[in-house]
């Protein structure tokens, strides 16, 4: 067949992210390779999920090899052409481009994983770009535990026409929702592994996104993209319980001032990541503090809109340049209730995203 380096460079960076170091079987390093109804199909799995892209071309005749992947992307990444041809015979491929000519050696497709194939019909679908969107807000909140792998996932809870989805590391809890094309016939709830929910935020761009459930498996298909991915066994915590009814103070805050006063407190709390906030409302400010024995210390105040009572709460710093970093938004909403509550931080302007933090107590 015979593609453009662009198109074959691209799926094969999105292929390439599932595959893992140090993979005991050989054939987990390769990528499959296939013709199908007129296009190239590329295909990489680690057996916990898998992602199909097809690449669109010139097919000549139909044949399939799997090959390394770091081999194959590093080539194509580097090579100078606009044209690729591709070939296969005898377990090798044939890669030819302007004055280069490249036989990489590959595996039988026939030693390569099968891929689950969801058969139910589309479950509901989503808006890729606001999907995106809400993993990036949501996932890096959840937890890398292989004692409980409940929280080593995300709850997806589809109920009529909305997806929420909820992480947590029993530390923190990062709650977004995000509305759906078509409605659901019944709500159901199902855990997916975090490193597949963050693949999917990072391949799957503008258009629709159909979601389609198997008994164990989930299968997000966009165009020319398709992730399938096993689903986590288990009761995930009931996190609504934590979440608090009413806050005693509020504060509003530009996000990025936030974040750099943040980075720049942290320099003087490398001994246990602590700094603490102390929001006045009198004087509208929330002075940021910190200090190291080795160090030194420092004290911050930043303007904000405050309202109700004085404040002081200590924070993992960490915990919260996570969160703020992954909104785009311009402002936030800091809530506390006391020194030893959990408080919460939402975006200002929009109630479809909650970030619930655990103070560190002193």
């Amino acid at each position: 067949m015979v593609c453009t380096k662009k198109n074959l460079n691209s799926g094969l960076t999105i292929t390439s992210r599932v595959i893992g170091s140090g993979n005991t079987l050989p054939i987990l390093n390769n990528i499959l390779f296939k013709t199908e109804e007129g296009r190239l199909k590329l295909s990489s799995t680690n057996l916990e999920m898998a992602i199909n892209t097809w690449v669109g071309g010139k097919i000549e005749e139909e044949g399939e090899i799997t090959v390394p992947a770091r081999l194959i992307n590093d080539y194509v990444n580097n090579i100078a052409a606009d044209k690729i041809t591709i070939t296969s015979k005898n377990h090798t491929l044939h890669l030819e481009a302007e004055k280069a000519q490249t036989h990489i050696k590959g595996l039988s497709s026939e030693e390569f994983p099968l891929i689950p194939e969801i058969k139910e019909e589309s479950f509901t679908k989503v808006d890729g770009k606001e999907f995106s969107h809400v993993i990036k807000e949501v996932t890096f909140a959840a937890a890398f535990s292989e004692t409980q792998p409940e929280i080593s996932g995300v709850l997806f809870s589809f109920d009529t026409d909305t997806l929420t989805l909820a992480a947590t590391d029993r530390y923190r809890l990062a709650e977004g929702k995000v509305k759906l094309s078509t409605q659901v016939s019944a709500p159901k709830q199902v855990i997916v592994p975090a490193r597949a929910v963050n693949e999917l935020g990072r391949i799957m761009g503008s258009g629709v996104v159909e979601i389609l459930l198997g008994d164990a498996q989930i299968c997000f298909k966009a165009p020319d993209i398709e992730l399938v991915s096993r689903l986590i066994e288990g009761q995930y915590p009931d996190y609504k319980q934590i979440i608090p009814g009413s806050y005693v103070t509020e504060a509003e805050v530009g996000r990025q001032a936030l974040i750099q006063t943040l980075k720049a407190a942290s320099l003087f709390a490398s001994e246990n990541n602590n700094i603490e906030l102390d929001l006045n409302p009198q004087n509208k400010q929330i002075v940021i503090k910190s200090q190291s024995s080795q160090v030194g210390d420092s004290e911050i105040g930043l303007d904000a809109k405050i309202s109700g009572q004085k404040n002081t709460i200590v924070f993992n710093f960490r915990y919260l340049l996570e969160c703020l970093n992954s909104l785009p938004d311009e402002n936030i909403i800091l809530k506390i209730i006391g020194a030893s509550s959990p408080a919460a931080i939402v975006p200002a302007g929009r109630e479809n995203y909650l970030y619930i933090v655990m103070p560190i107590k002193i």
